[in-house]
């Protein structure tokens, strides 16, 4: 038998806000959106009854691996049951400044670098508009 019951957890809305904003400068991007493509399907084993499954149990240590440079501090601004990131710094962060710059003589940035990834992720809607006969140079 199931509950029908209200689930509000603001310290659990809290905690996640935190720990997504720590996630968001720690994980890789694809990694990122593997765990969040995963999880739904962990929380539902949960949700059944599935804790002590063969499936959790490997869902979890996918997501412990995921986890383990996730670390760091965060500060959140809470307003009328809203919880923001406002910042948030970690010793494994990814973010690099030398790297998201545009600056002329910084470290891995060329402009020229983004040209063969510009042509080939436009392959796909030039031959689009090339059948349905909107070719543009």
């Amino acid at each position: 038998m199931k509950s029908r019951g209200v689930y509000e957890t603001p310290g659990g809305t809290i905690l996640l806000a935190a720990h997504r904003g720590i996630e968001s400068i720690t994980l890789d991007r694809a990694a990122a959106h593997l765990k969040d493509e995963l999880m739904p399907r962990y929380a539902e084993l949960i949700y059944n009854g599935f804790w002590f499954s063969p499936e959790r149990d490997m869902l979890q240590a996918l997501i412990d691996r995921s986890q383990a440079l996730v670390s760091g501090e965060v500060t959140l601004r809470l307003y009328k049951g809203n919880a923001s990131v406002i910042s948030r710094a970690s010793p494994s962060s990814l973010y690099s400044a030398d790297l998201v710059t545009f600056e002329e003589g910084r470290v891995a940035y060329d402009h020229h670098d983004a040209e063969g990834f510009i042509r080939l992720n436009g392959l796909r809607l030039r031959n689009w508009a090339a059948r349905n006969g909107r070719h543009r140079s």
